[in-house]
Formats: structure tokens, C-alpha cells, sequence
């Protein structure tokens, strides 16, 4: 029974752990100090051009005459890189180079941008560049990706564009995880020819007074309790009576706010989650970490150009390497996830949200706080749940059949490809049984907490703002122990539920990681089979982004334009989603306020949220398939390489799964209606 229960724990904290794998490595400190540029550079006063002597020169067509940057190139915003271009290349050029820095202190440099390995034969690149030349990490959360500056003091702050013309390819010891910009430029600093910058100034949004930061907030960002003004009043009337690190919200002239219980210099204020903070940058795949201070995931981000094109990119690899069976593997988490409960894990102070026994501790410990009548009402939920969660899953085959068909050229008769109006009527249908799965765990859930004792709300409130590491270690209650599989898995989901969403807040419920949508192509197969079956495989931090960075890599470019131009495409679908998940959000969180709502009114939302999901897929599927259809042998041979090295013998399943468990391949249902 011992090894059941950790089987089963083991299974529910991996499949639970949507964003990603292991918390990433910490940023290179800032006292590293890298050594002084390879070349002599004469600087001109144009703020949009800079040049040497050797009449080698660096532009970008998106910079004003001005210099200053254009917000879409920060965090403030998308996050884009900058378009560049240069010319006037020294003779015997090989390769080039490019670095973006800001000089915070002599003594500390931030590098945000860091390529190398550039063809000679490219000379610009274009805005939100992918598949040229080999990416290093950044300072702020040390992946192999670009950070967007995002510095938190007021006033101009200069970043500075580097490219290099190099006699040579850069001879780099490391893997490209650990090149920095100290590294890169110990690398390059006897086969420059030339270098030109370009220098850009940005002043972050609201920060230009210190007072602005708590009273006039940038859009979509929080005002700051602590460490940014004197908070507003509504912020200490929310903490009156609480105890410091209690969950608090409020509402003042900037809108609703939700965060902990911090002590100001005249009491106990309620400081809003702060996002964006620089050090916290998190794109792609989940790969970032909460820290104390701030919140490393937030809803921007995961709908981010840079996040989605990432996870659209490994969702082809994924699906052009794949077969159906791969395409089933799916995190029960992702059913009903209106909780919260994925940004309490990514932005668990103690960096612990990832670790396998993140759902584990907060299950046990809602479990224990909750009596044994509320309990069993929880059971009794997952039994009269438990055929709908599995009918959900069963459905998802027959989009994913149809996908399948799409690449193999299997088109019904008389039809000529997908039908986009059946696929968003079919996915609608989909996420109506979510919502009515997601209605009767509200309805129970809200019930449970407004019967919460005194001393209940109090153990709650006493992990509210602390990270796992401070929570308590309890043992699992003994009506819970006999429970199946199926039922333990969803009786430990409502638990951990139940916690986040007490804890939470709308804007917890809402958001969700970048690969929350568009699930039906293997890339969570992809990601995670690994560590289902190997408790000491840790998930890479920057799997996610390095796949998906390489398989576009091994395109032409027409066919990469098929996949990055994805992230345009799906912007008004996605921006649906977000709008609907609000308000659906708002609308469950009735039941948590001891109020009811209307079911016609989730089951409406929920289907409109399914039909954005349906036109994202679909848009997904066609341009994937297209690009499948035209990849050559050598390039197919080249992308099963990729899924081999990384799985092995696991690289395809024998049979399918429901969610993350194996199963025979089912009957699927006939799937030529959602042809045209």
C-alpha cells in the first residue's frame, strides 16, 4: 500500500508540473566584471548609429532618431528584440557577433543579449530574430534566451548594441548555457576586426517618481506596497487585524489589488504582487522561479511573442517527430484550472513549485486542516466527477485523429483539408464539459471554505505567503488512504485547488502557463515521459526554448515563417481566452464569496473559450502540417534525431494515454465530420 501511495504521488507531482522542470540556475553575479571591449570604438553623435574608424556601422530601422526605445522592446511590453542592421564589414570577415549591455555601476554590467556564431553572410536581423546564429544566457535569469530591460530605478537607463565582425567562428569550451558576455568576449577578444554599437535609452513606466510607483502604476502593472512609496490607505484598512504575510486585497483608484501583509513604517500594509521585476525575467515553457519581492509569472508573460513562439515552435517539433499516442499524454491538472493553483506554484517563495512533492504538501495539508465530514465531501465529489474527467480526455482523441489525418494526407473523400468552423464547435463542446466539471468543484469548494472554522481559516492563513519549505509536514489522512487511483488523483487535486484558490485571487485564477492551450500535439509527451518513469530525471529549465530554437534552425525559412508567424495569427484568440478565463473566474469565485452564480452563464463563457482554443489549434494543425508535408528526408532524419537523443527507446509509446496514464489505443470515434 506504502509504494501505491508514493506511486501515485510521485505521478500527480509531475503531471502537475506544467510550466517545467527543475528551478533555473541562478544569474551569474554581477562582480564577475568582464574584460574591456576588443576594439577601439569612435562614437558619433547620432543615438541611432555608431560607427569606427574602419567605417563598420550598426542601425536599426526601429530605433527613433531619439534613441529612446520603443516600450514594445522591454517588459514593460512583448519584449521584442531589436531590429539591426549593419554594413562596412572589414575584409576577411568570418562570422559576427552581437551583445546587448547596460553599464548599472563600473563595477556591474548586465547583459541581456548575448549571439554568436552569425553566418558572414547575414547582415540584419530582424525583430524577434530566431534560428540565426547560437544563443548565450542573459543576467537576469541565466537562460539561453533575451532578456528585455526591465531596470527598476527611475530616470534614463542606456542600453548598448554591440555587433562584432570576427576573423574566425569564436572558439566557445562551454555549452551555450554558460556563455556570457564575459565569456564571449574572452572568446572573441583576439579575432575582432571591428565592432560598432548603437546606444538606446529607456525609462521604465511609472518610475520616473519614486511617489508615482504606488499611486500612478504603469499599465498593467501593480503598485508597489513596500519599497515603492507610501501605500495607499485602502492598503492598511485591508490589513487591519491580520498578522503579517496573511493574504489581503483591496481596491483603490488604480483598480483591485491582491497580495500579503507586510509591515510599512505606520503598521501592516497590504503589498500587491509586484511583476516584471528585473533579476525575474521568465519566458517560455515555465522555467523562470517566484522569489520573495515580486512574482516571476504573471499573465503578460505567458502570452508574450517571445513565450508563445517558443512553445509553439516545440509543440512542431513535437508533433512532426510524434504519432498519436504521444499527442495523448495530457496533465489532468490542465481540466478545471480556474484554482489558482498553477501561479502558486510558479511563484512559491521558496523556489520550490516544481519540486515533485509541490502538490503533494499542499493536498496533505489542506487534507489535514479540513475535518473529516469536508473530506468526504470532497470524495464524493471525485466519484460522481471521475467518469466526466475521463469522458473529457476520451473526447480530446478524436481532434487529435483528425490532426494525425491532416499530416498523413488521410482527407476523407470529396474533402480538401480541416474545417475550421467544426474544429471550434467541437472544441467548444470540449470546454463546455470542463465547465460544467469546474461549476459543481466551485460549488463544493466555495461550501468548504465559508464552513471553515476560526482555527481553520488560521492554519490556512499561516501558509498564505510562505513557501513550501515552511509549510508543515503531515502525514495523509487515514480516510484518504483507500482510496483507487482515479479517485485519490482527484480528491488531492480539489485539495491543493481548495488551497490556492483560498489564498489566491482573481488574477491567480486567471493566469496559466504558455502551454496551457493548444494541447493535442505531443508536447508534453515530449517534455515529461522521462521523468514519469524516472523519479531522478530532473526536466531541463531551457528544453522548451533550446528544441524549439533548433528544430527552426533545421527549416528553410519559408517553412519557418509557417511556425513563427503562429504567434501573430493566434493574438486575438489568445487575448479571447484570457478575456474569457476572467470572466470566468469572477463569475466561480461567487461560490468563494458565499454567493451563487448561474451555471447558463459559465456553460456560455466556456464554450466561446473553447472556440478560441478551437481556431488556435486549427491554425496550429494546417500550418504544421504544411510544413511536414514539405520538409525533405534529410531534415525529417534531422528532427528524429532530436526527439532520439532526448528519449531514447521512449521516444514513441506503445499504445496512448489517458492523461498521464497508459492505456490500449481506444476506439476513436469517425472523425470526417471535422473535414471540409
Amino acid at each position: 500500500m506504502r509504494y501505491k501511495l508514493l506511486l501515485i504521488l510521485t505521478i500527480l507531482g509531475m503531471m502537475f508540473s506544467a510550466c517545467g522542470g527543475a528551478p533555473a540556475a541562478p544569474a551569474e553575479p554581477a562582480s564577475n566584471v568582464p574584460p574591456a571591449e576588443p576594439t577601439t570604438i569612435v562614437q558619433i553623435n547620432q543615438p541611432v548609429e555608431n560607427t569606427n574608424a574602419s567605417g563598420f556601422t550598426l542601425t536599426s530601422p526601429d530605433l527613433p532618431a531619439d534613441g529612446r526605445l520603443p516600450v514594445e522592446y522591454t517588459c514593460d511590453s512583448d519584449g521584442s528584440t531589436l531590429a539591426l542592421t549593419w554594413s562596412g564589414a572589414p575584409t576577411g570577415t568570418q562570422s559576427y557577433a552581437v551583445i546587448m549591455h547596460h553599464v548599472a555601476a563600473p563595477d556591474d554590467i548586465h547583459w541581456y543579449w548575448v549571439l554568436y556564431d552569425i553566418p558572414t553572410s547575414v547582415t540584419s536581423l530582424p525583430k524577434n530574430v530566431s534560428g540565426i546564429g547560437t544563443l548565450g544566457n542573459n543576467v537576469n535569469n541565466g537562460l539561453v534566451e533575451y532578456s528585455p530591460p526591465c531596470s527598476q530605478g527611475p530616470g534614463d537607463k542606456e542600453y548598448i548594441y554591440t555587433v562584432y565582425a570576427l576573423s574566425a567562428q569564436p572558439q566557445v569550451s562551454v555549452p551555450a548555457a554558460e556563455v556570457n558576455r564575459a565569456v564571449l568576449l574572452d572568446a572573441i577578444k583576439d579575432i575582432t576586426l571591428a565592432s560598432a554599437e548603437l546606444h538606446a535609452v529607456y525609462a521604465r513606466q511609472g518610475m520616473d517618481d519614486p511617489q508615482a510607483q504606488s499611486s500612478q502604476p504603469a499599465a498593467g502593472a501593480q503598485p508597489q506596497g513596500q519599497g515603492g512609496g507610501t501605500p495607499p490607505a485602502e492598503a492598511f484598512a485591508a490589513c487591519n487585524s491580520k498578522a503579517e504575510n496573511s493574504a489581503c486585497e483591496f481596491t483603490d483608484q488604480n483598480g483591485s489589488h491582491s497580495g500579503v501583509c507586510k509591515t510599512e513604517q505606520t503598521g501592516l500594509a497590504c503589498a500587491p504582487n509586484r511583476d516584471g521585476q528585473e533579476g525575474q525575467q521568465a519566458q517560455g515553457g515555465g522555467q523562470g522561479q517566484g522569489q520573495q519581492g515580486g512574482q516571476a509569472y504573471n499573465i503578460e508573460q505567458a502570452t508574450s511573442d517571445k513565450a508563445q513562439g517558443m512553445t509553439i515552435s516545440y509543440d512542431a517539433l513535437a508533433f512532426m517527430t510524434g504519432d498519436l499516442g504521444s499527442d495523448s499524454f495530457f496533465p489532468p491538472g490542465k481540466v478545471a484550472d480556474f484554482w489558482g493553483f498553477q501561479y502558486l506554484r510558479d511563484n512559491d517563495p521558496s523556489e520550490m513549485g516544481h519540486a515533485g512533492d509541490f502538490l503533494t504538501s499542499a493536498a496533505m495539508n489542506t487534507l489535514n486542516n479540513l475535518t473529516a465530514d469536508q473530506r468526504a465531501q470532497l470524495v464524493a465529489l471525485a466519484e460522481s466527477q471521475v467518469d466526466d474527467i475521463n469522458a473529457y480526455g476520451y473526447k480530446r482523441f478524436v481532434l487529435m485523429d483528425a490532426f494525425r489525418r491532416l499530416v498523413d494526407g488521410d482527407l476523407p473523400a470529396g474533402t480538401t483539408g480541416l474545417d475550421k468552423e467544426a474544429v471550434k464547435a467541437y472544441s467548444a463542446e470540449l470546454y463546455q464539459l470542463d465547465g460544467q466539471i469546474s461549476f459543481e468543484r466551485a460549488q463544493l469548494m466555495g461550501k468548504i471554505i465559508n464552513s471553515l472554522s476560526i482555527e481553520q481559516k488560521a492554519y490556512f492563513d499561516a501558509m498564505v505567503g510562505k513557501g513550501m519549505k515552511e509549510w508543515n509536514t503531515v502525514q495523509e489522512p487515514e480516510d484518504i488512504r483507500g482510496l483507487d487511483r482515479d479517485n485519490k488523483v482527484a480528491v488531492m487535486t480539489y485539495a491543493a485547488d481548495l488551497y490556492s484558490w483560498y489564498a489566491g485571487s482573481v488574477e491567480a485564477d486567471v493566469y496559466f502557463c504558455p502551454e496551457r492551450h493548444g494541447t493535442y500535439f505531443g508536447s508534453f509527451y515530449l517534455k515529461d515521459i522521462k521523468a514519469m518513469s524516472d523519479p531522478t530525471y530532473s526536466i531541463p529549465t531551457n528544453l522548451t526554448g533550446d528544441l524549439g530554437e533548433v528544430m527552426l534552425q533545421k527549416l528553410n525559412s519559408e517553412q519557418a515563417a509557417l511556425i513563427t508567424g503562429l504567434v501573430d495569427s493566434q493574438k486575438p484568440s489568445l487575448q479571447g481566452m484570457v478575456d474569457a478565463r476572467e470572466q470566468i473566474s469572477i463569475e466561480l469565485r461567487k461560490f468563494k464569496d458565499g454567493s451563487a452564480t448561474n451555471q447558463s452563464t459559465v456553460d456560455t463563457l466556456m464554450a466561446q473559450y473553447g472556440a478560441y482554443d478551437g481556431e488556435v489549434i486549427y491554425n496550429m494543425a494546417v500550418n504544421f502540417a504544411s510544413v511536414y508535408q514539405s520538409l525533405t528526408d534529410a531534415q525529417k532524419a534531422e528532427l528524429t534525431a532530436l526527439r532520439t537523443e532526448l528519449l531514447g527507446d521512449q521516444s514513441h509509446p506503445d499504445g496512448a494515454y489517458l492523461y498521464s496514464q497508459a492505456i490500449p489505443m481506444p476506439e476513436i470515434p469517425n472523425s470526417d465530420f471535422l473535414f471540409k
